[in-house]
């Protein structure tokens, strides 16, 4: 018989997103011990759809972590991920509708945070709040505000956070650091990151909330909406929940890897134009989209297109510097020097879901408390960055901005949009 745990909702509105620090830090979870170097990592996921499927399958067959428990707003999902990871492992993990009751577990060492994007940060914080490691999709954040909380919460707690951004991990992307880093390019002037374009069309269509479905519960700290299908299935077309289909969605992932080789993660001014000049594709993106970043020492573009491929690749960033050129994806890089010679390798595949170095990076810091590949404070910089070019299209115009205090500079218009309300009883 399946094993849940109840815990009433007045209870947990009492505290939720407003518990105070120090009562967190007199539960017991809050004194667990730590990991021990030969110990299994004890590991809940919060979020059972396609993403949060990936990793429990991947972790499932992991032998440095065991899933203790699993937690989903819809009851459906996390009855069927429970059923299959029994068929896995032997073991049916604890089941949940709130992640609260998770937190408050002291046998719980971390937790994956793959939920849609407007739960990130709260869960993140409260993770960080209640001793708990932490392993959080990208976009970390939907404003900056939000993902500075995230990375002070970290360091506030000592606790281990790691981003989703898992080309940190794999060895292409690692490859293109090296020709950089050994001066291939010389001096990177110019980069740039392409994807297609937000090609989802939605039209919203009201329905009854499926038997099920706490739909209180999955839009959070979001505006109340009434239940549809398209805000829950595609939940990145609409700013409520996420902030820009394709841009944040691909952009954090490419953005990164562009920060890594430039050396940078502070842009200092931002542009972006686009339209949706065919039909709608999303209730509130553009369908293409051209941003022009500009760091100390480069320029940066991100190219949201049709038919959009450099190098045959797909999708992908490129490096450009007086010395050579370097294009890679997730399984190929190519760099050409300046005198045209041409250097191809080819890398195995990795899962683009749900990587298993990216994992054991994860847990072995976990064990031994050292700043992870993709530590918060490198995602929250490149889900900024996104960010930035997201409030750029919003008021099209060219912004500045100042990454020491993280504000725009002389435009308290563009300053409104790096925070945003959270709906009651929640706030971070």
């Amino acid at each position: 018989m399946r094993k849940e745990t109840f815990i009433s909702r007045r209870r947990f509105l009492q505290g939720t997103g407003a518990m105070a620090a120090t009562a967190l830090l007199n539960t017991p979870s809050a004194q667990a011990a730590r990991v021990g170097h030969a110990d299994k990592v004890r590991l809940a996921i919060i979020g059972c759809g396609g993403m949060g499927r990936a990793h429990a399958y991947a972790l499932a067959h992991n032998e440095g972590c065991t899933i203790k428990a699993i937690c989903d707003v819809y009851t459906k999902k996390y009855d069927e991920l429970a059923d299959n990871l029994k068929t896995i492992t032997g073991t049916r993990p604890d089941t949940y509708q709130d992640f609260r009751a998770i937190l408050e577990r002291d046998d719980i060492d971390a937790v994956f945070v793959v939920t849609p994007d407007h739960w990130h940060p709260l869960i993140t914080v409260m993770a960080c709040r209640a001793a708990k490691d932490v392993y959080v999709e990208k976009p970390v954040c939907t404003t900056v505000h939000e993902g500075r909380a995230m990375v002070e919460a970290a360091r506030r707690y000592g606790r281990v956070v790691q981003v989703g951004t898992q080309h940190r991990s794999m060895p292409v992307f690692q490859e293109a650091l090296r020709y950089i880093r050994a001066g291939k390019l010389g001096h990177i002037t110019s980069a740039t990151a392409w994807i297609h374009v937000n090609d989802i069309p939605v039209t919203e269509s009201a329905e009854p909330v499926p038997e099920g479905l706490d739909w209180d519960m999955w839009l959070g700290p979001a505006p109340w909406s009434p239940y549809s299908p398209e805000r829950y299935l595609e939940f990145k077309d609409w700013h409520d929940y996420a902030r820009g289909g394709e841009l944040t969605n691909w952009g954090v992932h490419l953005m990164d890897v562009l920060h890594w080789g430039i050396g940078q993660d502070r842009p200092l001014s931002i542009q972006a134009l686009g339209g949706s000049y065919r039909k709608s594709p999303g209730a509130d993106n553009y369908e293409t989209v051209e941003a022009l970043f500009e760091y100390p020492g480069c320029t940066v573009t991100w190219e949201q297109r049709h038919v959009n491929d450099y190098s045959r690749k797909k999708f992908g960033m490129k490096f450009q510097g007086p010395e050579g050129r370097l294009a890679c994806d997730r399984g190929i890089l190519t760099y050409t020097s300046k005198d045209g010679k041409a250097e191809e390798k080819i890398f195995e595949q990795h899962d683009s879901w749900a990587d298993s170095d990216h994992h054991n990076n994860f847990l072995h810091c976990v064990r031994t408390r050292q700043k992870p590949a993709a530590d918060i404070e490198q995602g929250f910089r490149s889900t900024t960055s996104i960010l930035l070019a997201g409030i750029a299209l919003k008021t099209q115009r060219k912004l500045r901005w100042d990454g020491n205090t993280e504000r725009f500079i002389n435009d308290e218009q563009a300053n409104r949009f790096l925070t945003r309300a959270y709906r009651k009883p929640w706030r971070l």
